[in-house]
C-alpha cells in the first residue's frame, strides 16, 4: 500500500489534468490514454497482490506475470510512444503519418491486452510461471492459445511504426513552431527542429505556459487577477468594527 496510495494520487492528478479539457485524439493522446488504462489495471491487480489472503493462492503464478507486465512493460511502452509521437516533429522537423500512428496504437493496445489480460485468469486457475510445458488435461491450452495470438499481434504492431518512421523522411517539412497547436512549454516557441542557439530572441516568460501565452495572449490576460491601484488608497482610512460601533 506504500506504493498503491501515492500511485493513486498521481492517477487522479493525471485525470484532473484532462478533466473538462478540450481533448483532441491524435496519436500521442491515444497512447497517453492507453497508458492510463494499462496503469489502472496494473494498479488494481497490485492491490490484490499486496493483500496476503488474496496473494497466497496466486503467488508464483501467471497472475504475477500479468501484473508485472501491465505495470512495467505496458505503462512504459505506451508512455514512451506517446512522447515519441508528440516530440518527433520537434526534433526532426517532419510529421509522422496520423493514420499509421492510429493503426500502430490499436494493434499494440489490442495485442498487449489480449496477451496479458488472459494471464490473470490463467494464474487464478493455478497455472504456475516458469513452466516450459504442461499437459492438455490441465485445462490451460485455450487461454494460452489466446495469449499466444495476442503476442503475435503485439509483435506485428511494430511494423506500422517502423514503416511510419521510415516514410517520414519524405513527409512535408513542418513550417510552424507548434504543429499540434496547443504546446505550452518553451520548445514549442522555436522552430522545428530548433536551431543551435534555440531562440533568435529571448521569449517572454509570464506563466508556466510561455509558448501557449505567445499564441493566445488574450487567454493569459483574462486569467490574471485585476490589478489594484495602490496609489488611490494612500491616506485612506477604513474604520474597523469598534470604530463603526462608536460612531
Amino acid at each position: 500500500f506504500l506504493i498503491a496510495v501515492p500511485t493513486g494520487v498521481k492517477f487522479f492528478n493525471w485525470i484532473g489534468t484532462m478533466w473538462r479539457g478540450h481533448l483532441t485524439f491524435e496519436t500521442p493522446m491515444l497512447f497517453a490514454l492507453g497508458f492510463l488504462v494499462t496503469f489502472l489495471f496494473g494498479g488494481l491487480t497490485g492491490m490484490i497482490l499486496a493483500s496476503p489472503p488474496l496473494d497466497w493462492p496466486v503467488s508464483d503464478s501467471y497472475f504475477v506475470v500479468a501484473h508485472f507486465h501491465y505495470v512495467v512493460f505496458g505503462t512504459v511502452v505506451f508512455a514512451m510512444f506517446a512522447g515519441f509521437y508528440f516530440w518527433w516533429p520537434k526534433f526532426t522537423g517532419r510529421m509522422l503519418d496520423e493514420r499509421l500512428g492510429k493503426v500502430h496504437f490499436w494493434t499494440l493496445f489490442i495485442g498487449f491486452h489480449l496477451t496479458f489480460l488472459v494471464q490473470h485468469w490463467l494464474g487464478a486457475d493455478g497455472f504456475p510461471r516458469r513452466y516450459a510445458d504442461y499437459l492438455p488435461s490441465d485445462g490451460f491450452t485455450s487461454l494460452n492459445t489466446i495469449s499466444t495470438i495476442g503476442s503475435l499481434v503485439l509483435g506485428l504492431s511494430t511494423l506500422p511504426f517502423l514503416w511510419n518512421v521510415w516514410q517520414a523522411r519524405h513527409s512535408p517539412k513542418v513550417e510552424v513552431d507548434d504543429p499540434w497547436g496547443f504546446g505550452g512549454s518553451l520548445e514549442w516557441a522555436t522552430s522545428c527542429p530548433p536551431p543551435r542557439h534555440n531562440f533568435t530572441s529571448l521569449p517572454r516568460i509570464r506563466s508556466e505556459r510561455p509558448a501557449f501565452d505567445a499564441k493566445f495572449p488574450w487567454v493569459h490576460e483574462r486569467e490574471q487577477p485585476p490589478l489594484v491601484d495602490q496609489d488611490s488608497n494612500l491616506g485612506a482610512f477604513t474604520p474597523d468594527s469598534e470604530e463603526r460601533e462608536r460612531s
